[in-house]
């Protein structure tokens, strides 16, 4: 069995099949800035702003006796869909519901039948926060 570096819901990114090669994450904080006469605008702290989990990989189906350009249909229907997911690490740095909402995928090396030799992948996972129900949270 492969060790699994990340999942998200159902799909799993494992070594030797669709292992990423790069996490990237941005975190950012919300601020409104209220103009002073004579002075910088002074910020406000509203709280938490988007965080963004970035992966990026490279996989070559034919090594790898096929089968894994299927994950990528599956997280790429996904995103169409609008799924929420756990999206989980190996090392439990990164949990919770998160939500795919960009995947790009780039194929080449195509042999005769059109199979990609080299299938890379960049998907974008943002934190899911609904508010819990909460009745400060925005509607819906």
């Amino acid at each position: 069995m492969a060790a699994v570096l990340m999942g998200w819901g159902p799909h799993r990114f494992e070594v030797g099949r669709a292992a990423f090669e790069e996490l990237r994450r941005r975190v950012h904080a919300r601020w409104e800035k209220h103009a002073i006469i004579g002075r910088r605008p002074a910020g406000q702290y509203l709280g938490p702003g988007e965080e963004i989990v970035s992966l990026r990989g490279t996989i070559y189906p034919v090594d790898q006796g096929g089968g894994v350009e299927l994950l990528i249909a599956a997280l790429l229907a996904d995103c169409r869909a609008g799924a929420t997911h756990i999206l989980l690490s190996e090392s439990g740095d990164i949990a919770g519901p998160h939500r795919l909402e960009a995947a790009q995928t780039v194929e080449s090396f195509h042999l005769p039948d059109g199979t990609p030799q080299k299938l890379v992948y960049d998907l974008d996972f943002a934190v899911h926060d609904d508010g819990f129900g909460q009745i400060w949270s925005l509607w819906p």
